[in-house]
């Protein structure tokens, strides 16, 4: 009898473990979400550079027939261009005067603008990112910044949109999982660490956590590494940033 009670009483033990994580789970919510998109290309080596001699005009005027058409124009019989006997540029009575057309009148168009609701908890800041990068890793101090804001507790975690955890098909520079993406980045803020972007879709890795009421602002450092195997061309980036807050 004893150990059927103790055996009742572990599992209404678990059970209780099990109801408390998931009530955790289900206190936190997703409130907002960014993304951050910049598009680059990747340029190679400078190639040598040469000189060559300009090619010779193709019809040379002859200096004899210059002075002849300086004292004379007109002289000698008129041409008129054609390639024969029976094909004119300009047939005789046929030509054509360009004719204005009725254009149909604009149809007039309205933009709305709509403030974003969620302005107030995260927003993205681009800042000057350079065009073209070349082979091996550049840093880009404060590519960006991102503003977050709660009532509540909350989190910020960043992925490479569109990656999943297996057979993905994203490309470079931010590879699908299980390759590692070839760009990563730091909150010089609060550490110099480099941290590769995660590739597998959600949930993410955390940028960075929150207080309730609290206000931050921080750069986020980006570092690229175009490795020597990569084309060079143009190429894009794009991060998903979304704020998980815990709800009362």
């Amino acid at each position: 009898m004893r150990r059927t009670n103790l055996l009742a009483f572990v599992a209404l033990g678990v059970l209780a473990a099990l109801t408390v994580v998931s009530q955790a789970d289900a206190l936190q919510a997703q409130k907002a979400l960014k993304f951050y998109s910049f598009a680059f290309t990747v340029t190679p080596s400078p190639s040598p550079v040469g000189f060559a001699k300009p090619a010779a005009p193709a019809n040379p005027v002859v200096p004899t027939q210059v002075a002849q058409l300086v004292a004379d124009p007109f002289v000698g019989p008129a041409q008129v261009a054609s390639a024969d006997a029976l094909s004119w540029d300009v047939a005789p009575g046929a030509t054509m005067i360009a004719q204005s057309s009725v254009q149909p009148t604009p149809v007039p168009v309205q933009f709305v603008t709509k403030s974003d609701p969620n302005a107030a908890f995260l927003q993205i800041f681009p800042q000057a990112v350079p065009p073209a990068f070349p082979y091996g890793t550049t840093v880009i101090p404060c590519a960006f910044k991102v503003f977050t804001f709660y009532t509540n507790t909350y989190k910020l975690v960043d992925w490479g949109q569109g990656t999943v955890s297996s057979g993905g098909t994203m490309t470079f520079p931010v590879e699908n999982y299980p390759t590692a993406s070839y760009l990563s980045w730091a909150v010089p803020d609060f550490s110099t660490t480099t941290h590769t972007y995660s590739n597998s879709g959600a949930p993410g890795e955390t940028t960075w956590a929150g207080n309730a009421h609290q206000s931050q602002t921080h750069c986020i450092d980006l570092t690229l590494n175009v490795p020597a195997s990569q084309p060079a061309g143009a190429y894009q980036a794009t991060i998903q940033y979304t704020l998980y807050v815990t709800l009362p």
